[in-house]
């Protein structure tokens, strides 16, 4: 009985040794030391990146140690140590990198910031490339050596804040009016505010991302296409908004007060919390 125990245990560990060197040889993501840019053509030229173009530029996949996919994104900066640095809002899963014109020339115009097309002149530029892998630590990120270009001259492009649009009693139910915007607090923020008078007997409206169809992109205090009656406590209104972009079923209550006296009032409406503030001033 005595040696059916030991040779059992013998077994077992065994089997431990085996299991774990099959485990020790499995292959795993490893964090990348390597990272490649490689120098474009048109480095040491005056290169103009015109509207509705494309740049080429082309790296090394840094050596994560299995097969996988990176996702890569350009960074421009003014000098190769990247102390102050715009990260182009693009991003590619190819190594020969086709890169729009229209987000590198923002980012160019951040990062020297110009505020008007008569400001825009041909800079040198530093680039390099950052590689990452989605949805995993920031271990796995690495940056590139930095190119130096010569001289580059991009078109004026600014990326402005973007606008939602009060339609509703106000503006006559004119799905195309665009005379009661709410801009946003800052660029990419999603919270939009604005300001203004609401005539007596005339608060009933809701929002809209984008104009031009009634089915679209509404904000609005329910689903249903009906109007929502809402009552200011302390001159203030705080409740939900209801919007999905990627649906015509939501958004299309409107927000409504009875018997309004007429007045101004200041609104905002936060898309990240899916909330709204309106407030008599």
């Amino acid at each position: 009985m005595k040696k059916i125990s030991i040779l059992t245990f013998l077994m077992v560990m065994l089997g431990m040794t085996f299991t774990s060197c099959k485990e020790d040889t499995q292959p795993r993501l490893e964090i990348p030391t390597s990272f490649v840019l490689n120098t474009p053509e048109f480095a040491n030229q005056i290169y103009s990146v015109d509207q509705g173009g494309s740049l080429y530029f082309t790296c090394s996949q840094a050596n994560y140690g299995l097969g996988t996919t990176p996702q890569y994104q350009l960074e421009v900066s003014k000098t190769a140590d990247f102390d102050q640095s715009v990260v182009v809002d693009y991003t590619t899963t190819r190594a020969s990198m086709v890169i729009p014109a229209e987000p590198f020339a923002t980012a160019v115009c951040s990062l020297y910031g110009w505020t008007a097309p008569e400001e825009v002149e041909v800079v040198p530029l530093y680039v390099r490339c950052i590689s990452s892998i989605p949805n995993s630590s920031s271990e796995y990120t690495i940056a590139s050596n930095p190119v130096e270009l010569r001289g580059v001259l991009v078109y004026f492009a600014v990326k402005l804040p973007d606008a939602i649009y009060l339609i509703g009693q106000p503006s006559g139910w004119n799905i195309s009016a665009t005379e009661m915007p709410l801009t946003e607090t800052e660029v990419g923020s999603k919270i939009y505010k604005g300001t203004y008078n609401i005539p007596e007997g005339q608060f009933q409206f809701r929002f809209y991302d984008e104009l031009g169809d009634w089915n679209k992109f509404s904000i609005g205090a329910q689903d249903a296409d009906s109007p929502v009656n809402i009552t200011f406590t302390d001159g203030e209104y705080t409740g939900d908004c209801f919007y999905d972009p990627t649906t015509d079923e939501t958004g299309k209550g409107a927000w409504q007060v009875e018997n309004w006296p007429g007045g101004d009032v200041e609104m905002t409406v936060n898309l990240n919390t899916l909330t709204v503030v309106f407030r008599v001033i």
